[in-house]
């Protein structure tokens, strides 16, 4: 079909990467915010160590079957659509949160949280393994995976300061004579003049951004946009031109009715790729890769509160010197995995949970009153480590299966991966001990847990299979 790729610099999948991955990014930044948030949150919900576990348990055991959920409704109605009613969900559900008392009251929204936004993940990489060809789409996936990398390198900071920022706001707004003073008391009414609940009303307002972005720039398929060139639409269906599905010559001359349901003609059963080496060990891979950044998140805020004795704005900073080395750990193993391995997976997976292990010991083991660089060094150096796994993990689906498959792949197996990974919260907090005379928190056997967990991934990628795409 010759060189496509130098028709035009110009390739609208690079648009569409970039709105999906600023898209999800915005719709992290609360999840984010709630574990740093959480000290304050308990403490007015009257909730304890086991109560924050556990909420967190029930939003990872709805979480995981609305990943499959999902998949299986973009199918039928498109991934558009399902990003749309993520997002309306997501603010509707932020808004309810400012208004929630109670414990019960917490655990019905972390379900619901779970069951209703859990489905805009598959929808984006079903998107991304649609639009790009072959020998891009793990570099893209790698990419999107950024949004829940960096946003927790930032987010807690944000929060943090939001918290501060809005209660502040909140307690002098009552005194206020503008002509919008009715407006603002009436939210000030809404959040209770609580740093915490204005901030799920901010979270709230801000869901307009990304639903008009993907609103206005999401096509589901090449094809149906406008603004896809010939040549960049027999790019993203390379796989299937390869196969002789589709033909490059039809795609040239403008005949573009029928594409989706030639490309669907090589869809394979979920029996087959249960049955193909090296998914059910990657399915495991990102089981554990869960239970890390999960637990992490967790629990992170509250070690530095509990433990360290930080002040909220110093906790929400250094949280996120964490996963600023995550961020650095999960570029540079995937375009090694890419360049240098030759798009090997398990030598970085492998070097993720290795390296991962001493750092969460020290972790567990660090004293209060420690030096400020040892605490820094070794947040960062687990931060490091334990997200070099993203980029490999998720690309493993990619290396596998086609892109009509890989929605399915990914959705079964992160399903698998929240539903797995959500006993890790409530693990750790059953773990976390109080001397009843000291009153001194350890945190020692929940990051004990961690290092566990790590071993197994280690376990697990053993089985992994290096290979190229299926064709």
């Amino acid at each position: 079909m010759g060189d496509t790729t130098k028709q035009t610099l110009f390739r609208y999948r690079y648009l569409i990467l970039a709105t999906l991955t600023l898209c999800y990014m915005c719709q992290w930044i609360d999840r984010v915010a709630t574990p740093t948030l959480m000290p304050f949150i308990a403490k007015d919900l009257g909730m304890d160590a086991r109560h924050i576990g556990l909420s967190i348990a029930i939003m990872m055991l709805f979480y995981g079957p609305s990943q499959w959920l999902t998949g299986w409704l973009c199918d039928r109605v498109g991934s558009k659509i399902m990003l749309l009613c993520s997002l309306v969900l997501w603010g509707l559900l932020n808004s309810w949160t400012a208004q929630i008392h109670g414990v019960s009251a917490w655990f019905v929204r972390m379900a619901l949280f779970g069951l209703f936004v859990g489905t805009e993940f598959v929808p984006s990489v079903r998107l991304l393994m649609r639009w790009f060809p072959a020998k891009q789409r793990a570099t893209a996936q790698s990419i999107f995976s950024f949004a829940w990398i960096l946003t927790p390198a930032w987010a807690p900071l944000f929060a943090t300061w939001m918290f501060v920022t809005l209660g502040g706001w909140a307690a002098k707004s009552a005194q206020s004579t503008s002509i919008f003073a009715p407006l603002i008391n009436g939210w000030v009414n809404l959040g209770q003049g609580n740093g915490w609940r204005m901030e799920y009303i901010f979270f709230a307002c801000a869901s307009v951004l990304p639903l008009l972005l993907i609103l206005l720039l999401i096509v589901d398929r090449p094809e149906k946009c406008r603004f896809a060139s010939r040549g960049e639409i027999a790019e993203a269906y390379q796989d299937e031109i390869h196969k002789g599905l589709i033909s490059a010559a039809d795609i040239q001359a403008g005949k573009l009715d029928g594409l989706e349901a030639k490309a669907k003609a090589g869809n394979i059963s979920f029996r087959k790729f249960l049955v193909t080496p090296g998914f059910l060990p990657a399915v495991a891979v990102i089981v554990v890769a869960q239970q890390l950044i999960w637990g992490v998140l967790t629990w992170s805020s509250n070690y530095l509160f509990d433990v360290h004795h930080f002040k909220v704005m110093t906790m929400g900073a250094w949280a996120c010197v964490y996963f600023v080395g995550g961020a650095l750990g999960s570029f540079l193993s995937s375009r090694i995995s890419d360049t240098l391995l030759g798009g090997r997976r398990r030598p970085m997976i492998f070097l993720c949970f290795g390296g991962v292990i001493p750092f969460i010991i020290v972790l567990a083991t660090l004293k209060i009153g420690v030096p400020a660089y040892v605490l820094l060094l070794t947040l960062t150096g687990a931060g490091f480590f334990s997200n070099m796994v993203w980029g490999p993990a998720l690309s493993i689906p990619a290396d596998l299966f086609s892109a009509e498959v890989y929605g399915k792949a990914i959705g079964f197996t992160n399903c698998i991966g929240y539903m797995l990974a959500a006993a890790c919260p409530s693990i750790m907090g059953l773990l976390i001990r109080t001397d009843p005379v000291t009153h001194v928190v350890s945190y020692f056997w929940a990051w004990l847990y961690i290092a566990l967990a790590a071993l197994c991934g280690i376990v697990a990628a053993c089985f992994l299979v290096d290979r190229k795409v299926v064709r």
